[in-house]
This record gives structure tokens, C-alpha cells and sequence, in this order.
């Protein structure tokens, strides 16, 4: 019982996301982004700022606004985000609510 318990609080403590993985550019509604980019640069910004505080899950999440690149995806869900990076182990998914003004909305940038 002790080693699941101190497996699971392991497995789901708080970490940070590697904010050294983030891709030059990401596809955001049918559109290539990056550096210079208003929607490149509001995404770095705030998984900078908020790059602590991120819980490890295993659930499938719908695709809702996904900023994607081969190796690193986000998926913006309200005030969810999801991020999924490429690791030597895998690919790790992170989960943390962010109270942003996301506008992850791709009627804002069409």
C-alpha cells in the first residue's frame, strides 16, 4: 500500500514543462506561426510564465484550439491546457489550468 501511494504521488506531484523544447514554429488554424508572430509570441509568453505547476495525466483529450508541431503540441480547452513533448521517453502529457484571455479562437486570427 506505501509503494502506491508514493508511486502515485510521483507520478502526479507538480513539475515543470521544458519550455526549452518549444518549437521555431507551430501550425495554429491551418496557418504556420512563429517567431514575430502576435499568436507565436502570446504562447511563449504565457507557458514561460506558467511553465510551473503542471500535473502529468494520462487521459485522452479532445482537440479543441492545438498549437502542433511534430514535437510539441498544445491544446487550449477554455482555461485547460494540455501540452505533449517529444522525450527521449516519449511523449509526456502535462495538464494545468491558466486563467488567460486565451482568444485561442481561430475566427480571431483568420
Amino acid at each position: 500500500m506505501v509503494l502506491i501511494t508514493v508511486t502515485y504521488l510521483y507520478v502526479f506531484r507538480e513539475q515543470e514543462i521544458r519550455t526549452d523544447f518549444i518549437p521555431p514554429k507551430f501550425e495554429f488554424c491551418g496557418k504556420s506561426i512563429s517567431k514575430g508572430d502576435q499568436e507565436y509570441e502570446e504562447l511563449i509568453k504565457i507557458l514561460t510564465i506558467n511553465k510551473g505547476g503542471w500535473v502529468t495525466s494520462f487521459v485522452s483529450f479532445a482537440p479543441t484550439h492545438i498549437y502542433n508541431s511534430p514535437a510539441f503540441k498544445v491544446n487550449v480547452m477554455g482555461k485547460q491546457v494540455v501540452v505533449s513533448y517529444k522525450t527521449d521517453e516519449g511523449y509526456p502529457q502535462f495538464v494545468k489550468l491558466i486563467k488567460h484571455d486565451w482568444s485561442g479562437s481561430c475566427a480571431k486570427y483568420s
